[in-house]
């Protein structure tokens, strides 16, 4: 399966390793976790989507088969599908939790993501309880089985020989960069954190192995993986505080580049899940803030949004969908040039230079077609900095935490009834589930 493109160059990610095809015969893996979770892992994926394993596995592997360096490539390709799994179904969830979506269907669960009260029982806690491929957005699962199948595949690596995987420096600088993402979104999503049975961590925590990963993904890749880790490197960083070591590491990022999530048609966790939610299930709807978004006159078509005319069969509300999503395969952006560029903008006002933060702005507006911004007000340039980046990395799972780090305005603000009834709260973040307290003797 294809996972990722760089658009810039058509780049397909592990072209020279992803050979098979045939979604009848698509492999599978499973095998038992030492996860909090204590599920049963599935990785794999549908072939159509130039196919997704260059080993020919069988339809079953035994978990002793997966300590075997002839299992490396199935495990790479298989951390790559977990990522984007868990990527994009958070993106979705923090799309109704971060003021992007709205509920449109009065779902149990959608008004829950949807009005900020989380609580990790009954129906407040499908966000740890569903999955990839679920109706409903996921978090905690996703997120968790992307992060231990991307460790247990770098613990793996390490021990192999070069001999036995010739191809073991670039697995390791590609796992690292999904490892780093996966740390990177568990940060952002959850209040706190608790990795492998450990203790319950700080959101920072996850970010600092974030980085740890991302480095040795920068050291021992090249090309669109080195350039994905830096992306992903400044963004850690820039959540720890570090603004300045962030802009010199997304310094290097060139320009045109983007790293995609790949979706297909061909089953329900390879469907593009902004895509269902909002186009297919109409169960969620464009929030109003974010429709008829101008720029100086001019409709920003970086939030190209469009009433559909569908309503809810349940609730009668007229669905808006999103542009940047018409189809089922529409791809997600992981990484960008664009929000490289804004992180050095934000490092620019952040050290008094207006001007040069100005500047960046402003290319952007040119590359979208917009008209130029121009102030002197430090306030308006961050005021602008924060709209930027709700645009450029639109529903690409990033606002919600920007809505705590920026302290951005609720809206509607807490306190407000809901048009189902419900009353507005502030959960911006995810609490650690039942699940975790259950088998976690380590948190209590």
């Amino acid at each position: 399966m294809t996972i990722m493109k760089k658009t810039s160059t058509n780049f397909k990610l592990g072209a020279s390793h992803m050979s098979r095809s045939a979604c009848g015969s698509r492999s599978v893996v499973r095998f038992t976790a030492a996860l909090a979770l204590g599920s049963v892992l599935v990785l794999g994926g549908c072939d159509s989507l130039d196919s997704l394993l260059s080993v020919d596995a069988p339809s079953r592997v035994v978990a002793s088969d997966l300590t075997k360096p002839t299992a490396a490539g199935l495990l790479v390709s298989s951390v790559a599908n977990e990522l984007r799994c868990a990527a994009a179904w958070y993106a979705a969830a923090s799309a109704l939790t971060g003021m992007e979506w709205a509920d449109a269907s009065n779902n149990s669960v959608t008004n829950i993501w949807d009005s900020r009260n989380h609580d990790t029982s009954g129906y407040g806690a499908q966000y740890a309880n569903a999955d990839c491929g679920s109706s409903q957005p996921a978090v905690y699962k996703p997120l968790s089985r992307a992060r231990w199948i991307a460790d247990y595949t770098l613990g793996n690596l390490t021990e192999w020989a070069a001999a036995d995987v010739p191809e073991k420096a670039a697995y390791t600088a590609e796992v690292s960069m999904y490892a780093g993402y996966a740390y990177t979104l568990f940060g952002e999503a959850m209040c706190s954190v608790a990795f492998d049975a450990g203790p319950e961590q700080s959101r920072a925590d996850s970010w600092n192995l974030a980085v740890a990963r991302f480095d040795a993904a920068i050291s021992g890749g090249s090309g669109d993986i080195q350039n994905a880790a830096r992306v992903g490197k400044a963004r850690a960083l820039l959540n720890l505080g570090k603004k300045s070591d962030a802009a010199s590491v997304a310094s290097s990022v060139p320009a045109g580049f983007s790293f995609e999530l790949q979706f297909s048609a061909d089953a329900s966790v390879t469907k593009n899940p902004l895509w269902l939610q909002n186009h297919d299930y109409n169960s969620v709807t464009i929030a109003d803030t974010r429709k008829d978004q101008m720029v100086g006159g001019v409709a920003d078509p970086r939030i190209a949004v469009t009433n559909s005319g569908v309503t809810h069969p349940t609730t009668g509300i007229v669905v808006w969908t999103a542009d940047k999503f018409p189809a089922v395969n529409s791809p997600l952006q992981l990484a960008t040039w664009e929000e490289a560029q804004l992180i050095k903008a934000e490092a620019e006002h952040s050290a008094g230079n207006l001007a040069a933060a100005v500047a960046i702005i402003n290319t952007l507006h040119t590359n979208a077609g917009l008209p130029a911004f121009a102030s002197t007000d430090a306030q308006e340039v961050m005021d602008q900095i924060v709209y930027e980046r709700s645009a450029e990395m639109f529903l690409e799972g990033h606002h919600l935490y920007d809505i705590t780090r920026y302290s951005i305005p609720l809206v509607p603000a807490v306190g407000t009834y809901s048009p189902f009834g419900d009353t507005f709260g502030s959960d911006l973040c995810f609490k650690l589930p039942a699940t975790e307290f259950q088998n976690n003797t380590n948190i209590g």
